[in-house]
């Protein structure tokens, strides 16, 4: 099983980090390579200031896409790996209930 992390690439033109989420970190910068060919060569190397790596955690790393929250919570529970955060928070109640039943 490939673990997802979060590739936080911070340049020094760029108020906020380009975020890649990728299984490798070559992989990571393929994808940065292939968008800045995209989008006319315009990122240096020289530019870069940090890069940084986060792990995601089940139930905990959130983040906002489309205007929808979403939590992790990993690859063998959601094709993307993402779920709608109210949609988690249903499942997590729901099984609370269930455990205190028993």
């Amino acid at each position: 099983m490939h673990k997802v992390k979060r590739y936080k690439y911070y340049f020094q033109q760029l108020e906020k980090p380009i975020v890649i989420e990728a299984i490798s970190r070559k992989r990571a910068d393929e994808i940065l390579i292939n968008l800045n060919i995209k989008m006319g060569n315009w990122m240096n190397i020289k530019d870069l200031l940090d890069l940084r790596i986060e792990t995601l955690v089940i139930g905990v790393s959130k983040k906002e896409m489309n205007k929808k929250k979403l939590i992790w919570v990993g690859t063998n529970n959601s094709k993307s790996g993402w779920m709608e955060e109210d949609e988690y928070l249903k499942i997590v109640i729901r099984n609370k209930k269930q455990s205190y039943g028993k």
